[in-house]
């Protein structure tokens, strides 16, 4: 009897420590995908300023030569990247929470 009385507090107190747990988690990871975000913003201003560089010049922009080649593959990297972070980040927590679910029903 008193054992089933508990049953609902001690599944609440997991209930917030598991929900504690992904905040933290959610935290660093969305904390990974801005400073990612950051860097693919730098990318994109270098970019620009060798855009702006070659028509100060008078030259055309080659987004072949080696510098802008190479500033393409960064950009085309990280935001490929950010796609697969926040892809996993949506998993994880689907993951997460399906673990938790499936765990209660274990209990019962």
């Amino acid at each position: 009897m008193f054992k089933d009385t508990l049953k609902p507090v001690t599944t609440g107190f997991k209930l917030l420590a598991s929900e504690t747990k992904w905040v933290f988690i959610k935290g660093f990871r969305r904390w990974e995908i801005r400073q990612m975000e950051k860097r693919l913003a730098e990318e994109f201003l270098n970019l620009g300023k060798s855009y702006a560089a070659s028509q100060a010049k008078g030259e055309s922009f080659d987004p072949k030569s080696s510098d802008n080649d190479l500033t393409l593959k960064q950009i085309s990297f990280l935001q490929e990247e950010l796609g697969h972070l926040e892809q996993e980040l949506a998993s994880t927590r689907a993951d997460y929470v399906k673990g938790r679910v499936e765990e209660n029903e274990n209990e019962a």
